[in-house]
This record gives C-alpha cells, structure tokens and sequence, in this order.
C-alpha cells in the first residue's frame, strides 16, 4: 500500500515538474508582477478550496472508520451479553439464543466481513437468525416475575445487537459520491494548472514547487480513496472483536 501510494505521489510531481520546465523552458507564464499578481488571485481561491475539501473529506472518513471500529467491537460485546441472558431462559429459547449466537457471528466472520472489505452488498442471512431469536425469546415461557426480566433483558440485549449491527452495515456504504471525486479532481487539475502560469527568477524553483504542490494534493487524495471503507484496503478494520465472541463461546 505505501509503494502504491509512493508511485503516485511520484508519477504526480514528475508530470507536474516536467509540465513546469515545459512551459518556463518556452517562456510561457512569463508576463511579469501583472501576470502573477492576476494568476496569484485565482490560485488562492480554487487552492484554498482544493485543500478545505480535501481536508474536510479526510476528516470525515477518519471519522467514520474510527465509527466503524466503535460500532464493531460494540456489537461483539452485546452479542455475548446477549449469549448470557439468553442462557438464563428456559428452553427451548436458551439453546434457540445458544446456536444462533454462534451462527450470526461466524456468518459476520465468513461472510459479511469479505463482502464488506469489497464493497459489496451484505445480505440479510444474519439479520434473519437475529429475526429467529427475536420470535423465540418471544415465545419463552415466563413462570414468575424474574424469568420475565430475564425475558425482557434478552430482548433488550438483542435490540442492541441490532442497532450496533445497523452501524456497523451503515459505515461500510460510506463511500464518497461521484460529484465529490468530481469535485476533488477537477480542484486538483485546476490548482495544479494554475500553478503552472507563476513566472519567477528561478526555473529550477518553479519546477520543484509544481511537483511539490502536486505531490501533496495526489497524496491526500490517494488517502482519502484508500480510507474510504472502514473495511477495505487501507483502513481495513478486522473482525478481531467477533472472533474473541467464538473464543468466549467455545
């Protein structure tokens, strides 16, 4: 992943650079103090924007992978406290609560976890056995008043599963939308161009401030598209917190 971040930083400042001593190499850009005053008016703008969006975008995916993390771990948790009210049932709703507890975390592990990591859609095979243990604690008989609070604390232990899960499915469609990859790009060309018109005493330091500024804007938006699912490439958020559940379950 560095190396791949590396070759695009890289390739960015060699075209910008050679695009500089390009144009400095034809004297082109080179109308004086009018010419830079002008292009230095336009340059601040679109590159002050560049980097405000640039940076509120990082923000927020930084955001939401340390959300995706939060919101895994915190449905491990409650499926185990789930697992343990549940075992204070009577049966057949114990074991009901026993086998799908152990069912929804390895379809989580095995199946959910790859499909996130590709950006691809989860289905509702876990969601249904949650569904099951739902009718079925439904459906426990309560023989005095503290079965009965064993009863409503399954229920309650399992409506968090389901909002943690929520999260968890949420954060992994996080992706940016295409009008803001199309903002990015078009703010990246666009301040980059315009950096190209300064004229300046030194050609050697035009050329290393192109490929400078080319370098940074490449490399925060080369960051932001590996950051962008919590489940995937660089983020890569693992499902550490489900395997201690089977762990804690053996």
């Amino acid at each position: 992943m560095l190396w791949e971040a590396l070759l695009w930083v890289i390739v960015a400042a060699g075209l910008a650079g050679t695009a500089a001593f390009m144009l400095r190499r034809r004297d082109k850009g080179r109308d004086g103090e009018a010419t830079n005053e002008s292009v230095g008016q336009v340059f601040t703008l679109v590159g002050g924007l560049q980097v405000v969006l640039a940076s509120f975008l990082l923000i927020g995916v930084l955001d939401t992978n340390a959300g995706a993390a939060k919101a895994a771990s915190d449905e491990a948790d409650r499926l185990l406290a789930l697992q343990w009210a549940g075992d204070a049932l009577s049966e057949p709703a114990r074991s009901t609560v026993t086998r799908a507890v152990h069912a929804y975390t390895g379809q989580v592990i095995e199946v959910e976890w790859p499909a996130m990591s590709s950006g691809a859609s989860v289905d509702d095979r876990a969601w249904n056995q949650l569904a099951g243990v739902r009718t079925s604690i439904a459906a426990s008989p309560a023989a005095d008043e503290w079965q009965r609070s064993r009863q409503i604390a399954a229920a309650d232990r399992l409506w968090e599963v389901y909002e943690a899960r929520q999260a968890r499915i949420e954060a992994a469609g996080s992706a940016l939308s295409p009008m803001m990859w199309l903002a990015l790009a078009l703010g990246a060309i666009l301040s980059v161009g315009l950096s190209l018109l300064f004229s300046g005493t030194s050609a050697r330091i035009h050329v290393v401030v192109v490929a400078s500024f080319a370098a940074v804007v490449t490399f925060m938006i080369f960051t932001i598209f590996e950051l962008q699912n919590p489940y995937g490439r660089a983020a890569a958020v693992a499902p550490t917190a489900f395997d201690a559940v089977l762990v804690q379950l053996r």
